[in-house]
């Protein structure tokens, strides 16, 4: 057995390099007696993820141990490969603590991620595994936004084993610039119109109560999901905003406040006759101060099926269309600005009643707005 010396910064560690191309690690110190101990504490294979790091760190652990009259559990084998279930368990600990989002995490976790990656050895994972995983889910016809989620999903689990040190020599397959992530189009285009949207809220009405009156906050508002029920944001699902309370709703001057949050600024919005009437109805039965909460009364996540259901009725096809021209709930606040225009609403008020930080996120609507020019222009006379 021909040992070897590491040396460096690994001082303590020897190798013995096989014709298999395996290799031994063994570590070098001294026992409570002085008596120099040389042992082998693992083994790489193909099957191993043992490394010279893990052997040093082994020795550090007997020599601390030593050091304070303990006694060191020497083991030599293999390393117990970690898997990324194993770290999801942690993650997810800590996600439901800290995460809004937690509930939506573990969907996505168990239904997209873990029949790929789940009980699979982490240390194994390539970039090149990641860019499969996202070509395979576009051919299952998933949006570009869901697929993003997924890698962003896997990305964080594995940043956060690494900052908690639960998995050591270790790069980040899914790290700054590895894998090139989905490009989301969120320049909609599919709005609703008043027919469709009378439809739609008279099915909601009878089959949903609560997404009848969500539906009408979101479409008369043109607030952000977000902002009416405190959910995370969809372009970052851990920028949540402040749900809308009851003490946002003037009911004396007839408006509703919206604080300025990372995605927008603040602002009135006038309350008409349907949302008044919804309301008046919400607010017999609060039960804390959020205008809008679930059955547990908790915080709304996503849109209800419901919604999606009475527009696919109304819209035969709907569920099936690109992004850009599909109907979801994003599309009521779509909706609220595309009615403004045509009402002849200029862009500074609809930017204003948006809160938008930029014109340039308004400019999308100036085409709806009635124009006037060419009147004019046939009507110039010398």
């Amino acid at each position: 057995m021909a040992l070897k010396p590491v040396g460096g910064k690994y001082e303590g560690v020897w190798i013995n390099e096989l014709k298999n191309g395996d290799i031994s690690y063994y570590i070098n110190y001294r026992d409570e007696t002085g008596k120099p101990v040389k042992v082998q504490v693992g083994k790489k294979t193909n099957n191993s993820d043992f490394t010279v790091r893990d052997a040093f760190s082994k020795l550090i652990e007997i020599k601390y141990k030593l050091q304070h009259d303990q006694e060191p559990e020497i083991k030599a084998g293999r390393v117990t490969k970690i898997k990324l279930d194993d770290l999801w368990h942690e993650f997810f600990k800590y996600a439901k603590v800290n995460k809004k989002s937690w509930a939506i995490d573990e969907q996505n976790y168990n239904k997209h991620i873990k029949p790929i990656f789940g009980n699979k050895s982490v240390k194994q994972f390539k970039s090149l595994d990641f860019e499969n995983f996202k070509q395979k889910l576009f051919e299952k016809k998933l949006e570009a936004q869901t697929v993003k989620h997924q890698l962003i999903l896997i990305r964080t689990i594995l940043n956060y084993a690494i900052k908690h040190e639960l998995i050591k020599n270790f790069v980040n397959p899914l790290g700054e610039g590895k894998v090139k992530m989905p490009v989301i189009d969120n320049n909609r285009q599919a709005y609703l119109t008043k027919k469709q949207a009378r439809k739609i809220l008279k099915i909601l009405k009878k089959t949903h109560t609560l997404t009848y009156h969500l539906t009408v906050l979101l479409l008369f508002t043109g607030a952000r999901f977000s902002e009416i029920t405190g959910a995370a944001a969809q372009k970052n699902k851990q920028n949540a905003a402040n749900p809308l309370r009851w003490s946002d709703v003037n009911f004396s001057n007839g408006t509703i406040f919206f604080k300025k949050n990372k995605n927008g600024n603040e602002r009135h919005i006038a309350i008409n006759k349907i949302l008044l009437k919804t309301l008046n109805e919400l607010y017999k039965d609060k039960v804390n101060d959020h205008v809008i909460t679930n059955s547990a009364n908790g915080i709304i996540l996503r849109m209800p099926k419901y919604f999606m259901d009475a527009v696919e009725i109304v819209m035969p096809g709907n569920k099936e269309r690109e992004i850009k021209h599909k109907i979801t709930a994003h599309s009521l606040r779509h909706t609220h600005a595309s009615w403004l225009a045509k009402k002849g609403l200029d862009l500074f008020q609809i930017k204003d009643q948006l809160g938008h930080r930029q014109i340039e996120m308004t400019m999308r609507y100036a085409h709806l707005i009635p124009n006037k020019r060419h009147k004019v222009t046939k009507s110039l006379k010398l």
